[in-house]
């Protein structure tokens, strides 16, 4: 016999809380990583690929808020690009390096799950373009 599991809200919220405490957890703080190369097939975090910019995460990292995690930025001004290009997917790590999740990286009208500015999005693209030097501001980032 099979069928679907669906978990009840007090589950649903233990669970953001659990990726909080998780991300909250070892020698530094969390961050998301982006990347400008294709997202792997497997979860298998950044597998030598160099991020283009890492955003620092306030302590705590998120909050839940209307029943989804709310990331906060450690600068609200921005991060450091580290190289120029389109980020494609993100990684959010915490301070050991543990994997919390990873996702698409877009701009905020085309609605992946890690939103970024401080680029043009070009024509067809989904993601804006990063120059390297400039800064790249994390947008509203909602985990569900």
């Amino acid at each position: 016999m099979s069928g679907t599991w669906r978990i009840g809200p007090a589950t649903a919220l233990a669970q953001l809380q659990a990726a909080i405490d998780l991300a909250d957890a070892g020698p530094g703080p969390s961050k998301v990583q982006l990347f400008t190369t294709d997202r792997h097939a497997a979860l298998d975090g950044a597998a030598g690929d160099t991020p283009q910019a890492e955003i620092v995460l306030a302590v705590p990292c998120a909050s839940i808020v209307g029943g989804g995690l709310v990331l906060h930025v450690a600068d609200p001004g921005g991060s450091l690009v580290l190289t120029t290009g389109i980020p494609r997917w993100g990684l959010w790590v915490n301070g050991a390096g543990d994997i919390v999740t990873e996702g698409s990286v877009t701009d905020e009208a085309n609605g992946g799950d890690f939103w970024v500015a401080g680029g043009t999005t070009p024509l067809g693209e989904a993601s804006p373009l990063l120059q390297a030097g400039g800064l790249v501001v994390l947008g509203t980032t909602s985990l569900t």
